[in-house]
């Protein structure tokens, strides 16, 4: 199974513009339905909301990964600002199998992190979640 990889829309404000806004939304329609911001910045930190992904777990380990490098891209920051990772997946034995995608991405950075088994996620046929705190200027 392929997994399409859209650009959110965000992408084409300017950083300037987006350094100002306490808000992002990747589809600020069905954010805005269900009331909730895929990234909300107070001071120094960033709160990602949870990218998800559908497909094999290796699929979905990447995918999740791809998004999350794009919104580091647009605020100029790199793997090493995550301070803390959430995880959630439908199948654990399947996402320690996948780990070496995510080792690749961290490299040697490690941040805070929590994996969590779950029964589903909001779509039933998503099989992960991530999401993270990000600092945005080193401490």
């Amino acid at each position: 199974m392929k997994i399409k990889l859209l650009a959110p829309a965000f992408f084409i404000l300017s950083l300037s513009a987006f350094a100002q806004e306490k808000t992002l939304h990747y589809n600020e329609q069905v954010e805005k339905e269900w009331n909730y911001a895929q990234v909300y910045r107070t001071g120094n930190l960033l709160f990602l909301s949870g990218v998800t992904a559908k497909g094999t777990m290796e699929e979905s380990v990447a995918h999740v990964y791809k998004v999350l490098q794009m919104t580091l891209d647009k605020y100029g920051l790199d793997k090493t600002h995550v301070v803390k990772e959430g995880l959630f997946t439908r199948d654990m034995e399947a996402m320690k199998k996948a780990q070496p995608i995510r080792k690749k991405f961290y490299g040697d950075h490690s941040p805070a992190s929590t994996w969590v088994q779950i029964d589903r996620l909001f779509e039933e046929d998503y099989m992960l979640e991530v999401e993270w705190v990000v600092e945005i200027e080193k401490q």
